[in-house]
């Protein structure tokens, strides 16, 4: 009998090919450390949302036992309250998230002092399919930012976050 493929087809939200994600230098990615955010029954924690790590959300994983922080060092407290918006950086890191940690912070950020600052923005492209098993696609397409980490569809400043940019320098989005 021939072995059975630990990973599902590389398939995004969108049913097209599964986008690499550009970890710009950051340590490797996904729970496979290929830099994909593809889907197994290996993962039962399903490491299948392309994200854009922000301090806030690195702050809240930590806070639900999952602590990143120490892949992303900056200098000065990640998520500090009223910080300014600083320059967009060029890379941006991204990381394979759980889908049901990333569904888990949408849910939080109603209550949440800094509301929706703590959810990642998501590069759909990216985005492995089975984390539509956790996440609504409207939600995910809300949160979405292009390949590169640049906002979709951001002319009216709605969803400026702050980011992480390799090596932890924050920069604001």
């Amino acid at each position: 009998m021939p072995a059975q493929n630990p990973i599902h087809t590389r398939l995004n939200v969108f049913g097209d090919p599964l986008m690499g994600i550009q970890t710009c230098g950051g340590p490797t990615t996904g729970f496979f450390r290929n830099n994909l955010a593809d889907a197994s029954p290996m993962d039962p924690a399903s490491h299948t949302v392309a994200a854009i790590l922000s301090p806030a959300f690195l702050t809240f994983s930590a806070s639900r036992g999952n602590d990143l922080r120490s892949l992303f060092p900056t200098s000065g407290p990640l998520s500090p309250a009223g910080s300014a918006h600083l320059p967009l950086a060029e890379s941006p890191v991204k990381w394979a998230i759980c889908a049901g940690r990333w569904q888990e912070a949408l849910e939080a950020s109603v209550e949440h002092p800094e509301g929706e600052a703590i959810v990642p923005r998501v590069v759909l492209e990216a985005t492995h399919e089975q984390a539509l098993k956790f996440a609504k696609m409207e939600d995910l397409q809300r949160f979405a930012v292009g390949g590169s980490g640049e906002v979709k569809g951001d002319s009216d400043g709605e969803g400026e976050k702050e980011v992480m940019k390799p090596r932890g320098e924050r920069i604001g989005r």
